[in-house]
């Protein structure tokens, strides 16, 4: 049974000019469930209403409606469940109840099981499988029609088959309330459903068939992107930097020993002389004292001679005191050295001694390395592949995490001659120098830096990125 037209005083306000559904008939059971149907203006309130109307006056053990929008390839949606039933925690049974309506509205009509003697051939077989699901329960499958066209159903499910006054009622209710309710799903659903249902609908009324659509949006790509691979563009490097000391320091062990304590870490400035760290001193001190002791009392001994007027005796004892003197002058100096102090104002680099007090060290080993302040100089980390286009004098910006306010120009001084292993990636190191010193400049500051090379055609630069990757991979797999 397909709709013709609702009377206009039981259309919503916002009803579209293209919707219809059929006169009702001056005595129909309908009638009070379409007036339900009007009375709730949310879709679910009022489908769960009617339904549950519906299910009492039928005796049914359960109605359920699903709904489409409009569409060809509009997806079916199990809308609403009489008596405010939750079974969409259950996936097999929303599949089975959601099989039985598209079964119907395939068919354009109405699918009954058991099967009554004089019944049409007809496909049965989701509305047999749910039957066998719910207990044997009679089912009925009814399309609900909108503009003429399928756009949902309803499924009955009780335990007596359905009489031919029941069955009418269940057909009143998909011919007059369906359309309502249909009209609600499109026009109070989530948005994006009534943006797609909008477009489907467009697109259908006014837009050509799909190979024409697909040949114009095929040709007006092309044509975007034979403009744009004429269009002038700079070709750049790109390549991971950081910011390094143009000058570097490095304070090494004086000698073998134990590290006793460290009074700064890398980042903060130092001034020139400052204690650094210091070594333990306990066996320089002992050297020292020791030394100390036997030049006093070579010099009493000299002094001795001296008032004695022993000529001999001044020789030798000026000879022994002015080496002992020597020897306390080499203690001294052993025992200053366990002080490591800055040579100059600057920034501490590297060397984190806070977690190495007590560990061994030994002579000459590398323990901090010092910047002066105000000298920088960029380091980039080049892939291989783009080390050819860089020569230097080219300029570039650098662009840093703690200093994203303004990239900064930059000139490239120095090309590493060879490659070198960083994080898994063979890259050169490119040097920097900056045009200007930022106030927040600090050594270890990673970004990316941009060196432009020169002006070229962006299909150009687009054909010489796919060659080189070409290339490598016919070598690898052809030789």
């Amino acid at each position: 049974m397909k709709p013709d037209d609702l009377p206009f005083a039981l259309l919503p306000p916002d009803a579209p000019a293209s919707f219809s559904a059929p006169a009702l008939p001056a005595a129909s059971g309908a009638l009070p469930l379409l007036a339900l149907a009007l009375k709730h203006a949310d879709l679910i309130a009022a489908a769960n209403a009617v339904l549950t109307e519906l299910a009492g006056r039928l005796g049914c053990d359960r109605i359920s409606l699903g709904l489409c929008g409009s569409g060809a390839a509009a997806r079916l949606e199990l809308v609403a469940v009489s008596n405010g039933a939750q079974h969409h925690d259950r996936q097999n049974a929303v599949r089975a109840l959601l099989a039985a309506m598209q079964e119907a509205i395939d068919q354009a009509s109405e699918v009954e099981t058991p099967v009554s003697d004089n019944a049409p051939l007809l496909a049965r077989l989701a509305a047999m499988a749910l039957h066998r699901s719910g207990d044997g329960l009679s089912i009925l499958s009814l399309p609900i029609y909108c503009d003429d066209l399928a756009a949902g159903a309803l499924v009955f499910e009780r335990r007596m088959r359905m009489t031919d006054a029941d069955r009418q009622l269940a057909r009143d209710v998909a011919a007059f309330v369906g359309p309502l309710l249909v009209l609600k799903f499109r026009t109070t659903g989530s948005l994006r459903r009534r943006l797609l249902s909008a477009w489907r609908s467009g697109r259908t009324a006014a837009a050509p068939g799909p190979l024409v659509t697909w040949k114009l949006v095929l040709g007006l790509g092309s044509l975007v992107i034979a403009l744009a691979a004429f269009w002038p563009a700079h070709y750049r490097v790109l390549a991971p930097a950081r910011i390094e000391g143009s000058v570097q320091r490095v304070i090494a062990a004086p000698a073998d020993g134990f590290l006793r304590s460290a009074g700064v870490r890398p980042g903060e400035t130092v001034k020139a002389g400052q204690l650094l760290a210091t070594l333990d001193d306990r066996e320089a001190t002992l050297e020292f004292e020791k030394w100390a002791a036997e030049a006093a009392q070579l010099e009493k001994h000299y002094r001795d001679a001296l008032a004695r007027e022993d000529a001999a005796a001044i020789v030798i004892g000026r000879s022994k005191l002015e080496q002992a003197q020597a020897q306390v002058a080499l203690a001294r100096g052993q025992l200053d050295r366990t002080k490591l102090l800055a040579p100059f104002d600057g920034v501490l680099i590297s060397g984190d001694l806070s977690a190495s007090i007590g560990m061994p060290v030994r002579r000459g080993q590398e323990l901090m390395t010092m910047a002066p302040p105000q000298a920088w100089r960029l380091v980039a980390e080049v892939e291989e592949h783009d080390i050819g286009e860089l020569r230097v004098g080219h300029t570039g910006n650098a662009l840093f995490a703690a200093l994203a306010d303004d990239p900064l120009r930059f000139t490239v001084t120095r090309i590493a001659p060879m490659a070198q292993t960083l994080g898994g990636r063979n890259v050169f190191e490119v040097e920097g120098r900056f045009e200007s010193q930022a106030a927040g400049f600090k050594p270890g500051l990673r970004g990316v830096s941009r060196v432009d090379i020169d002006e070229r055609r962006l299909g150009a630069i687009w054909w010489q990125r796919v060659q080189h990757g070409a290339r490598r991979v016919h070598w690898q797999l052809l030789g």
